[in-house]
């Protein structure tokens, strides 16, 4: 059976309540009559009427008034209002629609009039209630996913390495700041065997979980293992006894595993880099990704561009590597697209030389002070407080072995 509707009636005519209120009961709806503006403002205070019919002229309060307040009540779910009145010009409609009246009832009226209005706001409540159940179903779903997006942050962080790792012979820093709970860029230094350390920045296309999940992938598959062998390293029996792949070869073998996704068109761009701690020879490849900025010790920094093409961009793409000798002291950083392309007001872009000049006018300092710097740069330039896009920066040092 349908449960019945309260409807409290506002109408200092008893014989006009008392015809409301037989009508209404006739239809099922539980009724409370009250004959003024002010005990109709009680009565609602005291219980829930998701119907209320007033009429627009009474003594106290009239109806405009008790609709205004009704209005600015905060109430779980909404009240359907219904004005009853003798007036017809289109300046007393427009009155009781800016006080919030759904709907008007002129006299005289009669019981299937009066239905009729009835009916409608019953629909209006019926729609109002499905919309505020979708509202509660929506609160509890978002609120489910910001806790699973915040669970996964957590674990993609963890996933960064820690500046505290002992690495001897070479010492970095970084920074990263993702434009979202998750994010599509990662990098990494880890040792590929007793005298050869691996780093590098990766950026892939996009924001957000497909992104954050190709990140994390590839994470694993640029992790050192130090019993098997990996993409990084054939291991040979020991951790010592290792086949170091070169990063041009690392390259192309990502390359043939991830072809550009046809339907999200969903790439990456990767900067990998093996350094040989006792000679110091660095070699390196670039995959679409921003050229790497040295720092030597008595030379003004240098801007290395390398040429090559995104990861999957091509099925047969050649990746060259590039050799490098740096001496101690010397730094290498690296970034992804987000520090390049950061716009400012006007929406121009830092650029190349910009970062260079930062570097240029801070001379010799920490390597903690080189990261601020550029870090200090990028956000006085943007003036913004969260980046349209992943921010990483991966500061090198080498020192004496």
């Amino acid at each position: 059976m349908k449960e019945k509707i309260s409807v409290l009636i506002a109408e200092d005519s008893r014989v006009q309540a008392q015809y409301m209120r037989d009508v209404l009961e006739q239809y099922n709806y539980h009724v409370c009559v009250t004959h003024d503006g002010e005990e109709a403002w009680d009565e609602f205070e005291k219980k829930i009427f998701p119907i209320v019919i007033s009429d627009w002229e009474m003594p106290r309060m009239d109806g405009l008034e008790l609709i205004r307040r009704i209005r600015s009540c905060r109430r779980s779910g909404y009240v359907y209002t219904l004005l009853v009145t003798a007036k017809g010009q289109k300046e007393d409609l427009i009155k009781g629609m800016e006080a919030g009246a759904d709907d008007f009832l002129t006299k005289p009226f009669d019981s299937d009039e009066l239905k009729v209005r009835l009916r409608a706001g019953e629909r209006i409540l019926s729609l109002e209630q499905i919309l505020a159940d979708q509202n509660r179903a929506l609160k509890k779903a978002n609120k489910r996913m910001s806790s699973d997006l915040e669970a996964a942050a957590k674990i993609q962080t963890a996933l960064l390495p820690t500046v505290q790792k002992d690495i001897q012979g070479l010492n970095y820093t970084w920074f990263f700041k993702p434009c979202e709970e998750l994010a599509g860029d990662l990098f990494n230094v880890f040792m590929l065997d007793r005298d050869k350390v691996g780093f590098y920045v990766l950026d892939v296309s996009g924001h957000g979980v497909p992104a954050a999940l190709l990140s994390v992938t590839l994470n694993q598959l640029l992790s050192p293992n130090p019993d098997q062998s990996n993409l990084l390293v054939q291991r040979k029996g020991d951790y010592f006894s290792a086949f170091v792949e070169s990063p041009g070869n690392v390259a192309e073998k990502l390359n043939k595993q991830f072809p550009i996704d046809s339907t999200a068109g969903r790439y990456f761009t990767l900067l990998y880099g093996i350094l040989d701690l006792k000679s110091h020879d660095l070699r390196y490849v670039s995959a679409g990704h921003p050229g790497i900025i040295y720092l030597p010790v008595n030379a003004e920094p240098e801007m290395w561009r390398i040429p090559g093409l995104p990861i999957g961009f091509s099925d047969n793409g050649h990746y060259e590597n590039c050799d490098f000798h740096l001496n101690e002291g010397d730094r290498l950083v690296l970034y992804s697209d987000c520090a390049v392309e950061m716009r400012d007001k006007k929406g121009e872009q830092f650029g190349n030389e910009r970062m260079l000049e930062v570097f240029r006018k801070k001379g010799t300092t920490t390597l903690q002070q080189t990261l601020g710097s550029l870090v200090q740069a990028l956000d006085e330039w943007s003036g913004k407080i969260q980046f349209e896009d992943d921010l990483t920066i991966l500061v090198i040092e080498i020192q004496s072995s």
